[in-house]
This record gives C-alpha cells, structure tokens and sequence, in this order.
C-alpha cells in the first residue's frame, strides 16, 4: 500500500512539473501508464512567436503594452504551474479568473499596482494572443477564454476647454526650452498629433496648395494608418517658425528632438503657471483637439477619425461624449419653441371654440 501511495505522488508531481492538468482521473491515468492525451503547443510557445510576428509590425510604443501583458502571463505561469508553462488546450476560464487575480494582487514594479481599466486591458490582450492562436495560427480549436469578462469602466479623457487653449496661446515664457514646449503642445492641439509623430515630422511630410492651404499627410508611426491634415492657421504659424530656424538643415526633423519624460515634465511648469486645472501630460493636446477644436466645432465624427487616423470609428466615437456644456447647448431656446408650440394649440382651440 505505501509503494501505491508514493507512486501516485510521484504521478502527481511528475505532472505538476509537466504544467499537465492535474485532476484525480489525469493522476490515475499517469500511475496506470496511459498517455495523456494532451499535446500541441503550449501558451509560452504562442507568446515567443507572438512576439517574433507581431513586435515588428507594432513598431516604436505599439507593442509596448503588450510587451507588460505578456510579462504578466510569464510571471503567472511561472507561479502557478511547477514547470512555469501549460498547454494551450488547458487555458479556460478558470485560467482566465486566475490570471485577472494574480494582477491585481502581484504588481510587476513594487507599490504600483495595477487596478481598474489597466487590468481589464491586461485580459483584453491576453484574450487577443489567444484569438490569434484559434483563428489564425490554428494552434486550438477555440479560445475557451472567450466569453470571460472583466468589464472596462468609462473614463473621459482630459482635454483642455477653449478658454484654457486660449489662455495657453496667450502665455509667454522668457525661458527658450519652455516657449518651444508650449508650441510644440499647441502644435499637436491643432492637429491632434502623437508625440512620436510630432518628433519625426520632416518637410517631406508636407504638401502646399495654390490657395495656401498646407496639409500635413503622414503614416502613424502607433497604428500605421493614413492621416490627413489640413493645417488652421495656429498650427502653420508654428510649423514655419520651426521649418524656417537655420538649424533644421542639421536636424531633419522639422521640430528638435526632445524627449516625452521632459516634456511632461516641463508642462507641468507650463500648467502652474497659465492656471490651468487640467493635468497636462502631452496626450492631452490630442485629446483636445479632437474634442475641444473639432468635434465641438462642428466637424463629422468621420473626419475627425481620418484626421486622427483612428482604425476604428468607435475609438473617436468615444470623445464625442455629451457634456453639460453640450446638453446647455442643445436645450438652449426648448423652453420658446414649447411656448410657441403651447400658443398655436390654444389660438386654434380658441378659434374652433368661437366658431
């Protein structure tokens, strides 16, 4: 009896170690001598190629996040299953609940915890690698993580409002490096421009109509999609100061290279001292000209998405959200048109009660 007993255990490690799905039939079968039936590939296999294939096409900060995602399935494999990996065939739901626990209680960087929306986007990706191993690699007959959710919370994205746009234009630095942040923000706030993109426009990236109209036409560096943008006024001012300094001929970059870290860190400076409530990182310059310049101006949603070269609508869609600004704007005059509407109705009953 005790030879059976160590010889289970024994089983039982052995597939432990294996990353094989470990239940009271799979134990008996390994002390019995049947072969598993599990094969094919398993999940850190998908995630070297994944990797390989797609880093290369989500170039510069695409792959970032991914690269985070797939950190966090590493260090969860690691601390779940004995040989640090599992066969694709095995990873469910249950995986799925497993893995959504281990981010929120196992933060990759000490005392910065992922919480909220980053969690939900964590799953969202590793649900994405596992699609791609279903529907295009082949690799399993379904991802059985599918139909798992971890809901996103809606957030609204900062922008500035006009009066602090205009309060920003208005604003002058006597420190060179700070005025340069400022029209570089305010560049991207008419044009709804990346950082990235921002940093490697070339006068290449130009074209100039016979009515002076300028467009700025360009691949985004993030999701490689087409935008086209014909420049306001605001925004050709600054693009000349900068394609027009003697220095470009060395740099060709139409704007000097600086990094992203600085200039947060410089617009925070920029934001005390123009009173500004919004917390500006550079992002926010895009944001707001997608909300604040165009969509509040009128602009089609469909526009705005060519312009900020969206992959799809819905990502636009998103800043379309309604505010009490909009809401006044849309109820404004309600309460005359009712009143016109109530005096029709009650002259024509007047009149058929005379008559």
């Amino acid at each position: 009896m005790d030879n059976i007993r160590h010889a289970v255990k024994d089983n039982y490690r052995k597939l432990l170690d294996a990353g094989e799905l470990v239940t009271a039939e799979s134990v008996r079968n390994a002390y019995l001598g049947i072969q598993s039936q599990l094969k094919g590939h398993k999940l850190k296999e998908l995630l070297t190629y994944y990797k390989k294939i797609w880093e290369p096409k989500l170039k510069n900060g695409g792959f970032k996040n991914y690269k985070t995602t797939i950190k966090y399935i590493e260090l969860f494999l690691e601390n779940k299953y004995a040989s640090g990996d599992v066969y694709l065939s095995q990873v469910n739901g249950q995986s799925a609940t497993d893995f959504e626990h281990y981010i929120r209680t196992t933060p990759i960087k000490d005392h910065d915890p992922c919480k909220g929306n980053g969690v939900g986007k964590h799953i969202q990706r590793f649900k994405r690698i596992l699609n791609w191993a279903s529907d295009d690699l082949k690799w399993i007959k379904e991802n059985q993580c599918e139909n798992y959710r971890c809901p996103l919370k809606k957030s609204k994205r900062k922008k500035l409002d006009i009066q602090e746009l205009v309060a920003l234009e208005a604003k002058t630095f006597a420190t060179p490096m700070l005025l340069y942040i400022k029209e570089l923000f305010l560049y991207s706030c008419y044009t709804g421009l990346a950082f990235v993109d921002a940093m490697m426009l070339a006068e290449s990236d130009f074209e100039w109509e016979i009515d002076g109209t300028v467009w700025c036409k360009i691949y985004r560096t993030k999701s490689d999609e087409f935008c086209a943008i014909p420049l306001l006024k605001s925004a050709a001012t600054i693009l000349n100061k900068y394609r027009n300094d003697a220095k470009l001929v060395g740099r060709k970059t139409i704007f000097p290279r600086i990094t992203n870290q600085y200039v947060n860190e410089s617009l925070k400076i920029i934001q005390e001292a123009c009173n500004i409530s919004t917390y500006l990182t550079f992002h926010v310059a895009r944001h707001s000209f997608a909300k604040t310049v165009a969509l509040k101006n009128g602009i089609p949603l469909e526009t705005v998405q060519m312009m900020m070269g969206h992959t799809k609508i819905s990502t636009t869609q998103i800043y379309a959200d309604v505010d009490e600004e909009k809401i006044m704007h849309d109820m404004t005059g309600l309460e005359d048109k009712l009143n016109r509407k109530r005096a029709i109705i009650l002259k024509e009953e007047s009149e058929y009660s005379a008559n």
